[in-house]
């Protein structure tokens, strides 16, 4: 702490009117496996100190690894933001002094002495679905973070982090895929079988899939999807998104955006993998309910957007662009079962990737469907389906939600599905679905 306090009192000391300084002592652990066999276990420490500086609303930043040559990398960051152009957007950091709550993180996360036995467990329990033919790989990785944050504003504070992810991947055949991934920022209630179990059981469904067929259809989401497209939705829900036009939510504080059964809010709490007490202003975090019964209520804001918006943060800085930390699908009153009952001709889409938005301020997208995809007739599944794009509008998606499931899981994947999310299965109604070309 007290070496981060330095960096901040070189940068004041040159001349800098604001100086930030965030230290990250990071031990990471991953294991990586394919054909059922880990193939890599790799284990690193880092520190990392993270620095911003502004003159005259010149904004420059830099990265110090393990406090070297602070005093040079002082001196030519303060330079370079001499000869920065200014940042009219930029409205200084937060000030003051802040109470924040205790730290949640679990120490035990970086103390695992056999990861592999949550590799196989996740893996014998796909195996019990697909049988001695499968094939499944993925990723177990966990972190431990302790942060020192320092401000020349005011802030200052230590926080401690926590997370540990399991994702996989089983194959039946090559075209019959299943994924499953488990989430927590502790290892109390981790459980790698729930993910080896999904990930099977979608693998076994996927049976000899056929060429999807174009059309629009009503469509049963697995919360993996859901997560993916929170993920973009709370990327347009930054301010910073909505002051560069890549956000369908500009003007649109206290409009409807969504039914009236879709609530979103953003709650870095203590299950989830983007646990944290405090932005990367030291401003403390604390829920937020960005779309309440379909009308949108904030944007996310650091102190620069709220400025520029004439209200206050809400404490998701990033110092550029804020950012939300991990959102939540508020539950709904159905079931998955009932779900199915409700779609006479549509589809049940387990995950996605490759989602690419051909217009950000009007949200029009595509993505395609990976692993499981199954063609649903009078509530029961027909056939299992590949080779199909969903080709819509994310305004479009979320206002045709016409049922939420009371089930929710936490579910975080690097490809995707980020950030972390609490998100349920979800059915909307009336979705294009096109063939990839």
């Amino acid at each position: 702490m007290s070496k981060t306090e330095d960096i901040v009192k070189k940068g004041k000391a040159l001349g800098a009117d604001e100086v930030i300084a965030s230290t990250v002592f990071g031990e990471y652990r991953q294991s990586r496996f394919s054909n059922n066999q880990i193939d890599i276990g790799v284990a690193w420490d880092e520190y990392a100190t993270g620095v911003l500086l502004t003159w005259k609303k010149r904004v420059v930043s830099t990265l110090i690894r393990n406090f070297q040559d602070v005093t040079p990398t002082m001196e030519r960051l303060f330079k370079l933001a001499k000869a920065s152009q200014e940042n009219p957007m930029w409205g200084g950091l937060a000030k003051g002094k802040f109470q924040y709550t205790k730290s949640m993180a679990d120490e035990s996360v970086r103390n695992i002495e056999a990861p592999q036995e949550y590799v196989y467990e996740a893996v014998e329990a796909a195996e019990k679905h697909v049988g001695n033919n499968i094939d499944s790989g993925g990723i177990l990785f966990t972190k431990y973070e302790q942060i020192f944050q320092v401000s020349s504003e005011g802030p200052e504070g230590q926080d401690q982090r926590s997370a540990i992810e399991l994702s996989i991947r089983a194959f039946a055949q090559r075209d019959e895929s299943g994924h499953g991934v488990e989430c927590n920022s502790s290892l109390r209630g981790f459980n790698p079988a729930r993910a080896g179990d999904k990930a099977g059981e979608i693998a076994k469904m996927a049976k000899n899939p056929k060429a999807g067929k174009t059309g629009k259809y009503d469509i049963i989401f697995e919360p993996l999807f859901v997560g993916s497209m929170l993920g973009a939705y709370g990327f347009m829900g930054s301010a910073f998104s909505v002051l560069i036009k890549m956000s369908v939510f500009g003007d649109k504080i206290g409009q409807k955006v969504a039914p009236e059964i879709v609530t979103i809010r953003d709650n870095p709490g203590k299950y989830s993998m983007s646990n944290r007490i405090f932005d990367d202003e030291g401003v403390p975090v604390k829920e937020t309910i960005f779309i309440d019964k379909g009308v949108l209520k904030t944007y996310f804001h650091n102190t620069s957007t709220a400025r520029i918006f004439k209200t206050q943060t809400t404490g998701h800085a990033g110092l550029i662009s804020p950012t939300p930390w991990n959102l939540e699908l508020d539950a709904g009153g159905m079931s998955k079962a009932e779900m199915f009952k409700e779609v006479k001709r549509g589809l049940y889409v387990t995950n996605t990737w490759y989602t690419r938005f051909q217009n950000y301020a009007t949200g029009d997208f595509s993505t395609i469907p990976r692993d499981g995809i199954f063609l649903i007739e009078n509530g029961e599944i027909k056939e299992s389906w590949k080779e199909i794009r969903l080709s819509d509008n994310i305004q479009n998606l979320f206002a045709s939600i016409s049922g939420i499931s009371k089930e929710r899981i936490h579910v975080h994947w690097w490809g995707e599905a980020d950030p972390p999310s609490l998100s349920p299965y979800i059915l909307a109604k009336n979705i294009q679905i096109t063939r990839p070309e």
